[in-house]
């Protein structure tokens, strides 16, 4: 059932002529049909036969038709006595017009390339000079930072309380235990990240990222999405997220995709596993990407 403030405007659009149209002795649904009126609610189609009751009665003089229902006899038809007066509507635009053809003009041009902004450029920039390939194919890339990393705060115990906060909640559920712990161990068995020891730690610098779990019971094989918090400010309120330039969307836009969806009669769609994992960060900027783990709460 939808409620909605306006279904159509008053139906019928004028005054009906049905002076002795409507058979005697019958129990109209609606006593006033000719005369306008708004339209008070719409059934839909699979209870309009449920509705509908032996007897139907056809106008001498007209093509009305009255049909027995639940709730009395209903008219339709046509009235070949209707007068034809011209109806005048008068509609009132309230937008600014400029803007109306600013949009237009929008939805009609053909897409140009959009310039880019100054940290786009230097972002691309950046990316051209700083990276590489490792012996595999794989990427290695540098992060664009707007500052040194040691700009950044304490970050170690801020995460460690977060861990702490985390294994809370995991005690309290086994299996979503069980779901981070095989997260957790896959990551490292694919070798997407390492173990720091302390001993051999010469790191000047280096960011802890807060991490939380998102359980999509219903998601089939993802049922757990573990996030890597980069956007957690340290002790002095600049974060990973915070000190790193914006290279902008550089994938094509939704409209471009559709349109090039419907170029071909076949269109197939793929999904690169790990994607985002495929790509390497440079080796002096991994301090920057650690998080804390323990197998178990009391470590």
């Amino acid at each position: 059932m939808l409620v909605v403030d306006k279904i159509t405007d008053l139906t019928p659009v004028k005054n009906l002529n049905v002076k002795g149209l409507i058979p005697e002795n019958i129990n109209l649904a609606d006593d006033s049909f000719y005369v306008p009126g708004p339209i008070d609610c719409l059934l839909g189609a699979e209870i309009f036969y449920e509705l509908l009751r032996s007897g139907q009665i056809r106008s001498e003089n007209s093509n009305l038709i009255f049909q027995n229902t639940v709730f009395g006899f209903v008219a339709s038809g046509s009235n070949s006595f209707a007068d034809t007066e011209a109806r005048v509507h008068c509609g009132l635009i309230k937008g600014d017009l400029n803007q109306t053809l600013k949009m237009f003009w929008e939805l009609e041009n053909v897409d140009v390339e959009k310039p880019k902004n100054e940290e786009a450029i230097f972002c691309e920039d950046h990316f051209l000079k700083t990276h590489s390939r490792d012996e595999e194919g794989r990427y290695v890339v540098k992060m664009p930072l707007k500052n040194e990393p040691n700009c950044l705060g304490e970050s170690r115990d801020i995460a460690l309380k977060r861990l702490n906060a985390l294994w809370t909640r995991l005690i309290r559920d086994p299996h979503y235990l069980k779901l981070y712990r095989d997260f957790i161990h896959e990551y490292d068995q694919l070798g997407h990240m390492k173990e720091v020891v302390a001993e051999h730690d010469n790191s000047k610098v280096a960011y802890y990222m807060p991490h939380h779990g998102v359980l999509r019971p219903e998601k089939s094989p993802t049922k757990l999405r573990v996030v890597f918090n980069a956007t957690h400010p340290t002790s002095n309120g600049l974060s990973l997220n915070s000190i790193q330039y914006n290279g902008g969307l550089v994938q094509n836009d939704l409209f471009t995709i559709m349109i090039k969806f419907r170029e071909h009669p076949y269109a197939f769609t793929a999904d690169v596993k790990m994607m985002y994992r495929m790509i390497l960060i440079h080796e002096s900027q991994q301090p920057l990407l650690r998080i804390l783990w323990k197998v178990q709460r009391i470590q």
